[in-house]
This record gives structure tokens, sequence and C-alpha cells, in this order.
């Protein structure tokens, strides 16, 4: 199929895509209820978590499936954008931060969470590169590689070192615990560490990029949650909770694909001065 480049068609078709994840991400939750009957943090605080798990597999496996119908005429990083819009729709769903807090015996499963989202964010950047090819402006390196060796390189390997920056933003641009806040920082970090990783290697393709900085967050909490009753519902009461803790996990994978897919449009002209490895 012949790539879109500009127009009305294009437009249509990705507004039509993300109008579709969104919808799936709000089915999703429908399935993510606590105990309480009010919006779970977490799948792990579901009343059913099981089940939540098996709803947020399906729905947003199918977005996923339906986003990629994007990856061949646009390009993968729009067809990533449009899932973290579903996974966006779905994550508004949920509890904040006080909800974990004031609901759980501890952070140590938030940590644990969100690292699994990043497998999921993982997952659908292979997949849509899979079915996309290379991003436009960062044509495959050596042809005759095969897929899983080219995004295996040691240089694109290198570049997911970029994703440490991601806890970084959220400690200086997270405050509060409204969504919109925790989604838009999380946004802001993916946007750094596309920036960070074109710096690294603006020739390699970003595939696994996507789901670095939702796994450095992943990371970062289960180290801030480490010690034994840490007395974070005091710490969230006298507002010195890290704000790396205020993010959920589902904020961190929406935040993960959209920032990233942002990031690499804003900066194309990095590739353009990059030299080939």
């Amino acid at each position: 199929m012949r790539r879109m480049d500009s127009g009305w068609p294009r437009t249509i078709l990705t507004s039509l895509c993300v109008l579709t994840c969104g919808l799936l991400g709000l089915l999703a939750s429908r399935f993510s209820v606590g105990s309480s009957g009010s919006a779970a943090p977490a799948l792990l605080d579901a009343a059913h978590p099981a089940v939540a798990a098996i709803a947020v597999v399906v729905c947003l496996g199918a977005a996923v499936a339906i986003a990629c119908s994007l990856a061949r005429p646009v390009n993968a990083a729009v067809t990533l954008f449009a899932i973290g819009c579903g996974v966006a729709a779905f994550a508004m769903q949920g509890g904040t931060v006080a909800d974990a807090v004031f609901h759980a015996q501890g952070f140590r499963w938030l940590g644990v969470e969100t690292l699994a989202w990043g497998i999921f964010v993982a997952a659908a950047s292979v997949s849509a590169f899979r079915v996309g090819g290379a991003l436009p402006d960062v044509p495959w390196i050596d042809p005759d590689q095969s897929f899983t060796q080219s995004i295996l390189r040691p240089r694109a390997l290198t570049a997911l070192a970029a994703g440490v920056v991601a806890p970084a933003v959220l400690a200086f641009t997270l405050v509060g615990a409204s969504k919109g806040q925790s989604i838009g920082a999380c946004t802001l970090a993916g946007v750094a560490v596309a920036v960070g990783s074109r710096l690294i290697a603006p020739r390699e393709q970003p595939v696994l990029v996507f789901a670095a900085p939702v796994l450095a967050i992943g990371v970062a909490q289960l180290v801030l949650a480490t010690p034994p009753g840490g007395g974070l519902d005091v710490a969230f009461a006298a507002g010195s909770l890290n704000p790396i803790l205020s993010a959920m996990p589902a904020d961190a994978a929406a935040g993960s694909l959209c920032g990233v897919a942002i990031g690499l449009g804003w900066s194309k002209g990095l590739v353009q001065r990059g030299e080939p490895a």
C-alpha cells in the first residue's frame, strides 16, 4: 500500500483511528473498578484484577490491531500515537495517586504494574514497525539484516539509555494529583526521551525507544517504594510524596506512547544531521 504523504485522506484515517482506539480504551475501563465502586488507580487495585487485565488485553489489543492499519499508509509513529490515545482514554477513567495511597498497603505493586505496561508498549511498538516498516526520515541502515537484528543493533540499544531522563522529568514537572497533570508530565517525559534517543543514535529506528520512558519510570517506582512501612500516606498528606510515585501505571504508558511519537516528529532535524552508524 502506498504511503499517504498529506491531505484529507490521511487526516480522516488518522482521526478515525484515534477515535476508535479511544472508545476501546473507555470500554476497557468499564471493567477496572475498585471494590468501593470507584475507579481503581491500577489494575491490581481493581475489585477483580484478572477480569480487568483480560479486558485491557482484549480491548487494547484490538486497538493495536486496528491502529496498525495506519502503519503502512502513514507510519509507525502515528500508529503508536493513536494507540497512546486509547491508553490515555483508559487512564483518564482510573483513580489517582490519592486512591492508590489510601486503598493499598504499599507501592511495590505500582512499579511492577508500570513495568508490565512497558512490555505492552514494547509489543505494540514492535508490531507497528513490523507492519509499517522504517520511519520515512530514517531508512533501515542495513536492508540485509532481519527485523530483529535491526532493532537489536548495539547503537539502537544504546539509545534506550535516554529513558533515564523520564523519571527526572516527572520529578520536576509533576505537581498535584490530577490525571491530566500526571498524563501530561508523562507525555513531556516521553518527548524528552525521544529527543535524547535521536541525539544518541540519530540513524537508528526508535522501535524500542517507545517503551524506554515507561520502563524507566517503573524501575524508579520500585526503588522509591522499597522501604517497608515508608508512611506513604503520611507523605502524601504532607505534600512530600515523591512526584514519580504520583504517576499511575497507565498514565506512564499513555505518556510514553504519545510523548515519544511527538518527540520524534519534533526532532526530525537531528536525523538529517546525523551520520550513519
